[in-house]
């Protein structure tokens, strides 16, 4: 009777050890085959989704960063980020005209020469252009031949109106220009006040018009020519008689002796 339980506690047992290593070799097999799963196709498609993502976001870096800037100045003050397709992609106003002329264009991802046709068609840049205010564009980029390609084509562009002038300038330029908070062409003519009256700040000419500026540039330059003039004149008034010109050709007369006697003396 007790062999008999005994033997059927052993059978239980083996039992027990036969689950056991059953659910290990399952468990192996298993693992075995979601490894196998998991390797190659699915190692494939996330290299595949990582390169997409690596084409994608190198595509839209190189649609999205500009790499020429054009500042376009007459009151309001704007600069147009253009990539390397001479698409705009970006709209910035720099004073509070510009603003809101930014948020009036709807010309993000246009041909920068379509436009400028449409910020030169706006009512308020044609009402400063039919009041003869003055337009300045400024082209900003570090590759020569595409500043000069730009330049061109904004030249043809603005032939139409009076009073345009077009510029190019530097990207450490620009910088500058931004950290006075001012647009680049507007930086230039501020540049220019500013030897003129070192007393001016970016504040006092933010909101101004180009005329205005150049209207001020154009009064102290003015005020400086006639002050030179003045200086000019002191010595026609001053000294021009016989003794004087005696005393001068006197002058220059022992001058030339002393001269001489230097040279007698070696």
């Amino acid at each position: 009777m007790s062999n008999r339980i005994r033997d059927a506690f052993d059978d239980v047992h083996a039992e027990k050890e036969l689950k056991e290593h059953t659910k290990e070799y399952l468990r192996r097999k298993v693992y075995q085959r979601k490894r196998t799963l998991w390797t190659a196709p699915v190692r494939a498609a996330a290299a595949a989704v990582c390169l997409f993502l690596v084409v994608l976001a190198g595509g839209s870096w190189l649609y999205l960063v500009p790499t020429a800037y054009i500042s376009i100045d007459i009151n309001p003050s704007l600069e147009l980020g253009v990539n390397r397709f001479d698409r705009i992609v970006s709209v910035e106003g720099f004073n509070d005209d510009g603003v809101r002329l930014a948020e009036q264009l709807d010309i993000k991802y246009m041909d920068y020469n379509d436009a400028l046709e449409q910020i030169l068609s706006d009512q308020s840049v044609e009402d400063y252009l039919a009041g003869n205010d003055l337009l300045s564009v400024t082209v900003v980029c570090d590759n020569e031949a595409k500043n000069s390609e730009i330049v061109e084509h904004v030249e043809s562009c603005t032939a139409s109106h009076s009073s345009v002038s077009c510029h190019s300038g530097s990207t450490e330029e620009m910088h500058d220009a931004h950290e006075a908070g001012l647009s680049f062409g507007k930086y230039r003519v501020y540049l220019e006040l500013k030897e003129l009256d070192p007393d001016i700040t970016p504040d006092d000419i933010r909101d101004l018009s180009m005329r205005e500026i150049q209207d001020r540039i154009d009064s102290l330059s003015g005020e400086d020519s006639a002050s030179s003039d003045e200086n000019t004149d002191v010595p026609e008034s001053t000294g021009v008689s016989d003794d004087t010109d005696g005393e001068g050709g006197h002058h220059s007369e022992e001058h030339e002796g002393g001269q001489e006697n230097r040279h007698r003396h070696n």
